[in-house]
């Protein structure tokens, strides 16, 4: 868990989406975006790796999500 709350929310909100839209996005597509490695955004999705810099690319990838998808 992250210390955050609303980070949670928007990795839960992520997964979900993700999970729903798989032709659009998924987790390679993502971390390739990003610069990460699959890895990294998975377990940071999952809430396994709460560094700042997991919370950061969580923060990233929602805003990324919203501005480009409208989630």
């Amino acid at each position: 868990m992250f210390i955050h709350m609303e980070t949670n929310n928007k990795a839960e909100a992520i997964k979900s989406w993700l999970t729903n839209h798989r032709d659009l996005e998924n987790q390679s597509s993502i971390a390739r975006r990003f610069g990460k490695s699959t890895t990294f955004v998975n377990l940071s999705l999952n809430k396994r790796m709460t560094t700042k810099g997991a919370e950061a690319l969580v923060n990233e990838v929602y805003e990324y999500l919203v501005e480009k998808y409208g989630i």
